[in-house]
């Protein structure tokens, strides 16, 4: 069953990725500006307490090896945990897009699901609600709806020409009423208890 709900692709839309590089470049933006200001304050420091520039500057050039590579674990380590970030967010906004374009679309669907740890909690519930009441509300018997039609059209065609008899006709009438009354039945209950 969770199979069924298995993430397929790693982005899913075009505003996942703009909400990763805009939090990626805020990430490595304070980055830089961390490592330059940790730089700055050695480099001064070190001429505070008279250190002969050849060595900070050594010093400085042999621990900027060690930083930049960090720093690029960091941000890809960054970049991972941006990404499932996103997912959490985007992904039940992307499925309940799919149900709702399968709900205008006349297609049946089932509950919503969304995977332990997102973040849209009211979303499911809301969804659940709207797509129960709807069901409720559009469900008829198109079959039965067709034959009580045809029997009107029979009824007012034996009117028109004058071959029933009152009696007839108010029995032919009410016992469509009868069948039309019991075909909407799911549909008046749905909308009562709103």
């Amino acid at each position: 069953m969770q199979k069924k709900f298995r993430r397929k692709k790693v982005i899913l839309h075009g505003i996942q990725v703009k909400l990763i590089i805009a939090l990626l470049g805020i990430v490595a933006a304070v980055a830089i500006v961390l490592v330059a200001e940790s730089f700055i304050l050695v480099r001064n420091n070190a001429f505070e307490q008279n250190i002969p520039p050849e060595l900070v500057d050594s010093l400085l050039n042999q621990s900027l090896w060690p930083v930049i590579i960090t720093g690029a674990i960091l941000l890809i380590a960054s970049l991972w945990v941006l990404i499932l970030a996103t997912h959490k967010i985007y992904g039940p906004l992307y499925r309940l897009r799919v149900y709702i374009k399968k709900l205008c679309e006349g297609e049946p669907t089932d509950e919503l699901r969304f995977r332990k740890g997102d973040a849209m909690h009211g979303l499911k519930e809301i969804y659940n609600d709207l797509r129960k009441s709807l069901e409720k509300t559009l469900h008829y018997d198109y079959e039965e709806m067709v034959k009580i039609f045809s029997e009107l059209q029979h009824i007012l065609d034996k009117v028109y020409t004058k071959e029933v008899k009152e009696k007839e006709l108010s029995d032919a009438l009410q016992q469509i009423c009868d069948r039309l009354a019991k075909a909407l039945d799911k549909t008046s209950e749905a909308i009562e208890k709103e």
